[in-house]
């Protein structure tokens, strides 16, 4: 048959036109009939040259895990993170002794660091561990001598910073005031003969950290640190129920001062800066609030929140502040909040439901000590030229509204306009009627005509003083005009413990 001798043929052409390189045999192809190479053997595994540490970090304070705990060796560039459960696994760690650092916010916050005694790691082995952050009590004998604890077995600690750089407000006084419960057993509608407050103070260190001790192991407190030059904190709420330690750190920034025109001497402005605050307020129920003004302690910074309860306010100082939520039906609410330059602020406000602040039978009224307090009774005493409208005279008018209650005040003229009051001064020296409201002491911003009605009613204040023109105290005047004051002070800021 011909089919063979075609094949070859064309088998014969494809190897002319082939490269003589192509048509010899590749290193790996076998020349024929000469003996196969033997296949190399398989290497053989590395012998293991490290070990494991595997272990979990319980925070011992609140009695759950430590999640976000960074853990170090001493001396051996290897790390891990401590998941959800206070677990972790580092890897790769050469034969040795080894002692075992973590670090964690709340280490910061108590001014300690955490390291263990050597443990050995071995070859190919996994050594296991527990971490505890100290106990509480543990904590307490370190951080508080003998003579202290005797006056108290608690202690608060923390740690005061600059808000803007992180650094230490060395020299800052902290301090934590408070009053002793009334007797067990005693009606809720009763109150003890005025009791003196508790006040202990510490000044932080140059590692910015405070510490006070002789505290009980209950008690709600106010907490408030204060630079040498006069800038400082809100008034931190601080609530023990129990235990031995609690951990509050916070951000003070400097007392700002500008150059008047007059005479070039610094003075003190309210106070403003660049930081910035998210929010939202909500109901009991987790509903959003609309139209609840929310305000940040001491300063005329204010907003409404929108329809899904959202805010924002911003040109606030920075440091940690207080934000004073006020809305009809619900009891005015103060929540502490953090602000700096560098990062805004966010924050979620729960309102409660209203609740009146005076009980109906008191032996000794805290109102008044409160009011006291806030040097309403002083200023009543020495002022020649003030208004008082104390509570006795504010329950007698039976006022519908706030405004209600100023329209028999001399010097102070009630008009309706488009259904609200508009509040003015018939004796204003600049003859502009101008009147600057105050509200537990920060000058009342109003967002819309006559909305101090909409969020402060009657039967929230305590006590008014009305001050025309020169009369006056300089705390309540307004710069560059010489405007009537009308100074609110509030139940809820009256009646408050711990200051």
């Amino acid at each position: 048959m011909r089919l063979p001798r075609l094949a070859a043929a064309v088998t014969a052409a494809l190897l002319l036109a082939l490269p003589l390189a192509a048509q010899r045999p590749t290193p790996r192809q076998p020349v024929k009939g000469a003996p196969a190479k033997p296949a190399p053997a398989a290497a053989a595994p590395a012998a293991p040259t490290t070990g494991y540490l595997q272990g979990t970090v319980v925070d011992s304070l609140h009695g759950e895990p430590l999640a976000g705990a960074l853990i170090t060796l001493d001396g051996v560039p290897r790390m891990a993170i401590t998941d959800s459960l206070g677990r972790f696994l580092v890897d790769s760690i050469p034969p040795g002794s080894y002692r075992v650092l973590v670090d964690h916010p709340l280490l910061d916050t108590l001014g300690i660091a955490l390291v263990t005694p050597p443990m050995t790691i071995g070859v190919n082995e996994v050594t296991r561990t527990v971490i505890p952050v100290p106990t509480g009590e543990f904590l307490a004998n370190l951080f508080c001598p003998a003579a202290r604890r005797a006056l108290g077995p608690g202690a608060l600690v923390g740690r005061v910073r600059e808000p803007d750089s992180d650094s230490a407000a060395v020299g800052a006084r902290v301090s934590l005031v408070w009053y002793d419960p009334d007797p067990p057993g005693l009606p809720a509608n009763i109150r003890v003969s005025k009791k003196p407050p508790r006040v202990r103070e510490a000044t932080v260190g140059v590692d910015g950290t405070y510490r006070l001790c002789g505290l009980p192991e209950k008690y709600e407190a106010k907490l408030q640190a204060q630079r040498k030059d006069g800038g400082a904190t809100a008034e931190v709420p601080v609530v023990q129920d129990g235990g031995l330690l609690a951990l509050r750190s916070m951000s003070v920034a400097a007392l700002p001062t500008v150059a008047t025109k007059d005479t070039g001497s610094a003075t003190t402005r309210p106070p403003r800066g660049t930081a910035r605050v998210f929010g939202r307020v909500l109901n009991k129920n987790g509903a959003p609030v609309s139209g609840a003004r929310v305000g940040l302690m001491g300063t005329s910074a204010a907003t409404l929140t929108r329809a899904n309860g959202d805010f924002v306010l911003d040109s606030l100082p920075a440091g940690t502040q207080a934000l004073v939520v006020r809305q009809i039906g619900y009891r005015p609410t103060e929540v502490p909040v953090d602000l700096s330059s560098r990062t805004p602020a966010r924050v979620s406000v729960q309102l409660g439901a209203f609740v009146p602040e005076l009980s109906p039978v008191e032996v000794v009224s805290r109102r008044d000590e409160g009011l006291q307090k806030v040097g309403y009774l002083d200023r009543k005493r020495t002022s020649a030229g003030g208004y008082f409208i104390g509570p006795d005279q504010i329950e007698k008018r039976n006022a519908m509204r706030f405004s209600d209650i100023l329209r028999t005040t001399p010097g102070i003229r009630v008009q309706e306009q488009n259904g609200q009051a508009m509040i003015t001064s018939t004796r204003s020296a600049q003859g502009n009627g101008c009147v600057t409201m105050y509200v537990d002491g920060a000058q009342w911003q109003q967002l819309e005509p006559g909305d101090l009605d909409s969020f402060v009613q009657p039967g929230e204040v305590a006590a008014v003083e009305v001050y025309n023109g020169s009369s006056t105290p300089p705390q309540f005047m307004t710069p560059g005009q010489n405007c009537a004051a009308v100074v609110v002070w509030t139940k809820t800021r009256v009646m408050r413990r711990g200051r």
